[in-house]
């Protein structure tokens, strides 16, 4: 809510000491006009009579009535309040250092705000906040306005590198949906918002996601506490998979395992002869109990696809069209400096998947089986103590 952020935003420049209820009374007489014979009683918003030191606090922290900011608007006076900026209590001038503080910390609702301005700022959000409150419409127009505002200042910054992490796919839990169209020429559009995960932050890419237009409105508007702890949780698995292909982007991989790839998405049943014994590798260099979805995942691919993943990578090496050894020191090179980072075994066998889809351009069902075969080859993972 607008109040209650310019509240934030002021209280520690001005009446700093000053404990919350005191704050907010000396707010509502620096705002509005009222007349003497009104002091201290209930037609005085500022006076306990009018509002207690409870309902004072409540307000500081999610913002008046609608009743109180129907009121003070009809009591707002400019003049007073923009004196009250440039002079304190006592009619002495606030200094540069205060006035240039409050201006830099109500940048982020209002253009061109310095010190010699800041007083006439200052009126005219607070007028526009308690508009707000009586026209909730009005806020929400606010929020979207100014969220879009702060999108479009990342995008250049941040947003490649956002929409790369996301995979062009919105990061919102549940949603997922594309954010790219297709135009009229048959070119693929960029379409997507940037959000703030913790609004009260610096939009840096930490706290940055890219996210699908109807997503992005939603989240502006209203989520809660758990929502931003699942999106930072999404943030911090995106920031990982960002590094991960970073490290593996230092090392080539030998292009004749493209041929692999195809070979083994166009194998015939007849062609699959399974292993005549357990995938033993597997489970010594896995640990079974806390990867268990893992280790049968591999196993099984082991045990289908080791023999003609085998022969095929053989047959290519024959003919001079795969490097055998080279390909198996760079698998085992990727592994390595994945495995540097302290990568759980999960991220590393679906980054060296990811990697192999991005060079073959083929399945990354076909892919995982190809990085399946180098695990059972002792190329990826090393032996677990037993």
């Amino acid at each position: 809510m607008l109040f209650t952020e310019l509240v934030h935003a002021i209280h520690p420049h001005l009446m700093k000491d000053a404990d919350v209820p005191d704050f907010m009374r000396n707010l509502i007489q620096m705002l509005c006009d009222i007349p003497e014979e009104d002091w201290s009683t209930k037609k005085d918003p500022s006076s306990k009579q009018s509002n207690k030191d409870s309902s004072l606090r409540k307000f500081y922290t999610k913002g008046p009535t609608k009743k109180l900011a129907k009121s003070m608007l009809g009591r707002l006076t400019r003049d007073n309040f923009i004196e009250s900026i440039y002079h304190d209590d006592y009619a002495a001038e606030r200094t540069d250092v205060v006035l240039e503080s409050l201006a830099e910390d109500i940048q982020p609702f209002v253009d061109d705000v310095d010190r010699d301005n800041v007083g006439e700022a200052l009126f005219d959000l607070f007028k526009q906040s308690l508009e707000f409150i009586v026209n909730p419409e009005l806020e929400n127009d606010r929020k979207l306005s100014a969220a879009k505002t702060k999108s479009q200042r990342a995008k250049g910054l941040y947003g490649s590198g956002l929409l790369d992490d996301c995979r062009y796919a919105c990061s919102i839990p549940g949603c997922g949906k594309h954010l790219q169209v297709v135009n009229d020429k048959n070119h693929a559009v960029d379409d997507y918002e940037i959000a703030s995960i913790n609004i009260d932050k610096a939009s840096s890419y930490e706290n940055l996601v890219a996210v699908c237009h109807d997503c992005f409105q939603n989240y502006t508007f209203n989520h809660m506490k758990s929502e931003e702890r699942e999106l930072q949780t999404i943030k911090r698995l995106q920031i990982d998979a960002r590094s991960t292909r970073r490290t593996l982007d230092e090392v080539a991989i030998e292009k004749g395992i493209t041929q692999v790839v195809i070979n083994l998405s166009k194998a015939k049943p007849g062609q699959l002869l399974e292993l005549n014994y357990d995938a033993v590798s597997v489970p010594e260099k896995i640990d079974e109990d806390l990867h268990s979805f893992l280790v049968y995942e591999v196993k099984g691919h082991v045990t289908k696809y080791f023999l003609f993943i085998e022969k095929a990578m053989q047959d290519l090496a024959r003919r001079k069209q795969l490097s055998d050894d080279l390909l198996r020191a760079q698998i085992k090179e990727s592994y390595r400096k994945l495995a540097e980072k302290k990568n759980s075994p999960e991220m590393i066998y679906s980054a060296l998947s990811e990697r192999l889809r991005n060079i073959t351009k083929q399945d990354i069902r076909f892919c995982a089986i190809v990085i399946s075969y180098f695990i059972q080859s002792c190329e990826v993972f090393n032996v677990t103590a037993q």
